[in-house]
């Protein structure tokens, strides 16, 4: 698939099973990442795996996460959002966690450094996309919980981009592509007559 036919194929499923990218399929993805624009090559991101049994227990990680955003505010945790954290990983099959590490820099602000991590996700997404895979970028509470961050490495000057769910949608899920209509989102600027 090129590169155009995937951006337009590219849609964001809920749920997926497997097979996730895996070996070289997985490899092209995260290679897709590395190579996106980077101002400066400062390489501000990174990038974790969440598989398998790691992924089940990262969502005892989320669910304490938010056991204590619940505590901070006087609010009693429910048992079934409780329960949704701990298992909403399970919804594919892989977790792709995107990072934006902030790293010093007298000429690269922080801005760009998060930009470049975004791209990288974006890249993830059209990869994953153009190898038969489905996708969905999600972040939600715990994308901004300094406790997630620390249990994935990241420091508290770092940012969470995403959580890229990856793997295959089930049979019926597949959405048609899409060429959204740009009116309305572009104007040409001129200069000021005189």
């Amino acid at each position: 698939m090129d590169a155009l036919d995937a951006i337009f194929a590219r849609r964001s499923t809920g749920r997926l099973t497997e097979p996730a990218p895996a070996g070289r399929d997985l490899s092209r993805i995260l290679e897709a990442a590395a190579a996106a624009p980077d101002h400066g090559e400062l390489r501000p991101f990174r990038f974790v795996i969440l598989q398998g049994h790691a992924k089940d227990a990262f969502g005892q990680v989320l669910a304490d996460a938010y056991l204590h955003r619940c505590e901070a505010v006087g609010a009693q945790p429910t048992p079934g959002q409780l329960d949704k954290e701990r298992t909403k990983l399970g919804r594919a099959p892989l977790v792709l966690v995107v990072g934006a590490v902030h790293r010093h820099s007298e000429t690269i602000p922080w801005v760009e450094q998060f930009a470049a991590a975004a791209a990288a996700a974006q890249n993830v997404l059209v990869a994953a996309t153009a190898l038969g895979y489905g996708s969905m970028w999600r972040t939600g509470d715990a994308a901004y919980d300094p406790r997630v961050k620390a249990a994935l490495g990241l420091g508290e000057h770092d940012a969470i981009v995403g959580f890229l769910y990856l793997g295959t949608p089930h049979e019926g899920d597949a959405k048609g592509s899409r060429r959204p209509d740009p009116a309305g989102l572009v104007e040409r600027w001129e200069p000021p007559a005189g």
